[in-house]
């Protein structure tokens, strides 16, 4: 009986020292999506349609947890250009990783940016931002006049 409390007490004592918070296992949903991204038809479409599923995309190919490493390889991987932001300006809460994609067709350029944010440098998305930009033509940045 007493060899039992002692080993109780044990296991008690191993688990209060356990790790439960931070680390641990995160959704590895990035990992199991390696396919390539489909842009949509992004020179016909509207701009604000175009950015919906894109922004629709990146939510449910990155989630919440979801390690920061394998986001931006799975991004680089489908020619995404992948850079930490240098920011020092101190405005904000700027994204920790900046991930761009530009593609030209005939006269028109769509511009596709991918924001992740962590947790104080925990390596793994706190949330993410899409963005997309359309010029054509004489059109200047945001679709205005050049």
């Amino acid at each position: 009986m007493r060899n039992a409390l002692f080993a109780l007490g044990l296991m008690l004592l191993l688990a209060a020292c356990e790790t439960t918070s931070g680390g641990g296992d995160h959704p590895s949903a990035v990992e199991t999506r390696r396919g390539a991204w489909d842009l949509g038809d992004w020179r016909s479409a509207t701009a604000s349609a175009t950015l919906g599923q894109f922004q629709s995309a990146v939510a449910a190919r990155y989630g919440v947890g979801s390690s920061l490493n394998a986001a931006v390889a799975d991004l680089r991987r489908n020619d995404f250009t992948c850079a930490e932001n240098n920011d020092t300006t101190g405005r904000g809460t700027p994204p920790v990783e900046i991930c761009r994609k530009t593609l030209t067709e005939e006269t028109c350029t769509g511009t596709w940016q991918v924001h992740f944010f962590d947790v104080r440098g925990d390596t793994h998305i706190a949330r993410v931002r899409a963005l997309f930009d359309r010029r054509c033509g004489r059109e200047g940045l945001l679709g205005g006049p050049s």
